[in-house]
């Protein structure tokens, strides 16, 4: 008897009916592995996703603090709608903008290289470009937690395998005894 392997291999399967079993729960159980990895992989990259958001968004709280202390120290209402006070909180974000060092997964999430992103004038741009940032993290939180979900269920399904593997274990092993008893008198 022959297994069909997707690579083209031709692997000869047990003909014991107790040794198949067990292969068939064997291979069961080493492609559960591989979903696990898999699984984790997935929930890794999300925290890793998570995390550089995280440092993102604390970064701009943070620029955003100090421009609001800048403002005010110079006298000026950094949520004034006059013009020339807007003009000022607009040249003082410019000063105090900096660059934002960037990695692979910051890259990929389209974090800007600098703090704040270009074309950000005003006190209430800078919060909704926070607040843009946070739904980002939540959706990532939400992703995270789903692939959190299919690593536990994964697991979980590994654990039933592997107490599938022994209960037939031992049932073999008790059904391999009871017949050399029987047999020995």
């Amino acid at each position: 008897m022959t297994d069909g392997n997707p690579d083209g291999a031709n692997e000869t399967l047990p003909t014991d009916p107790n040794a198949l079993v067990q292969h068939v729960l064997r291979e069961s159980y080493l492609q559960t592995t591989e979903d696990l990895r898999y699984y984790a992989e997935k929930v890794r990259y999300f925290n890793q996703q998570k995390k550089v958001v995280r440092d993102y968004v604390q970064a701009l709280r943070e620029f955003a603090a100090n421009a609001r202390t800048a403002t005010r120290e110079a006298g000026i209402d950094p949520c004034s709608a006059d013009a020339g006070d807007a003009g000022f909180v607009a040249k003082t974000l410019e000063e105090r903008s900096r660059p934002y060092p960037l990695d692979t997964t910051a890259r990929e999430l389209c974090i800007p290289d600098r703090i704040p992103r270009a074309g950000i004038t005003s006190i209430g741009a800078l919060e909704a470009e926070i607040a843009r940032w946070e739904a980002k993290l939540n959706s990532i939180g939400d992703d995270s937690q789903l692939a959190n979900v299919d690593l536990q269920n994964i697991l979980q399904k590994q654990q039933q395998t592997l107490q599938m593997l022994s209960n037939i274990s031992k049932m073999l092993h008790d059904t391999a005894t009871s017949v050399i008893r029987k047999i020995g008198g």
